[in-house]
């Protein structure tokens, strides 16, 4: 029996907590629920969850859900965004880290940041998306081996409800506005977490790992902490490589 959220899973001010304890009990609900948890490359019905992880600020955290999911035997999709400034997946132990994801069950696809290419009010032709996708899918295929899901980074309105033949988007019209939709986004459930009673009847569910902890923080806690992590790793790589490995 999963356990129940309680007064010990909220901030000081009654909102839910951004913590791992909450998190596995959610997914601890859903299951007792009768969900079913369903990769994107599967047919999506009645009961059925898609569990995608945007991965924007934190690739250590990504590995703590991973391992939470996998202890519940819970599949999900982690999306790798390859243009971060806060982490490099092809540096040693972020190259690790994802494979350490993948060895767990989970599916590993493309976290696309469209702003990198174009301005939000151009929008591309279809064909220069795909080209641009596939791009960054054979980088990616250098770590590990992604699945067909892309996942849009900060989605302009002109990728939502679009559908791509050269891969699928978590942004169509059938993982979007023919299911439910629940989402973290800048840590949204804080003020309106869903409830696990009222859940819709099949649902794609979006999290952030960057946004939860051991314990709890808010959005912009989170973000400094990414930031400090980042810098923090950028400063022991750079030092072991230029000046404690440096030689005569």
């Amino acid at each position: 029996m999963a356990e129940r959220l309680t007064e010990q899973d909220t901030g000081p001010s009654g909102e839910m907590a951004f913590t791992y304890r909450w998190y596995r009990k959610f997914l601890q609900e859903l299951r007792a629920n009768g969900y079913r948890f369903r990769p994107f490359s599967a047919s999506i019905g009645y009961g059925d969850i898609v569990l995608r992880h945007d991965m924007d600020l934190s690739v250590d955290a990504a590995v703590t859900m991973a391992h939470i999911e996998a202890d519940l035997g819970i599949e999900a999709t982690y999306c790798v965004l390859l243009t971060s400034s806060l982490y490099n997946p092809h540096e040693a132990t972020h190259r690790a880290a994802l494979r350490e994801i993948e060895s767990l069950g989970h599916d590993v696809a493309l976290h696309f940041s469209t702003h990198e290419y174009w301005p939000a009010d151009e929008p591309p032709a279809t064909g220069d998306i795909e080209a641009r996708v596939r791009e960054e899918q054979s980088m990616l295929e250098t770590i590990v081996s992604p699945s067909e899901t892309v996942s849009f980074h900060r989605p302009p309105t002109w990728v939502l409800n679009r559908e791509f033949d050269a891969f699928r988007s978590t942004y169509e019209s059938a993982l979007l506005d023919e299911i439910g939709y629940v989402a973290d986004s800048s840590q949204r459930w804080r003020n309106n977490s869903p409830d696990v009673d009222d859940f819709p009847d099949t649902a794609q569910v979006l999290t952030h790992p960057g946004l939860w902890g051991r314990s709890d923080a808010t959005f912009a806690e989170r973000v400094a902490q990414a930031t400090e992590a980042a810098c923090g790793h950028a400063d022991r790589t750079t030092r072991e490589q230029f000046i404690d490995g440096e030689t005569a």
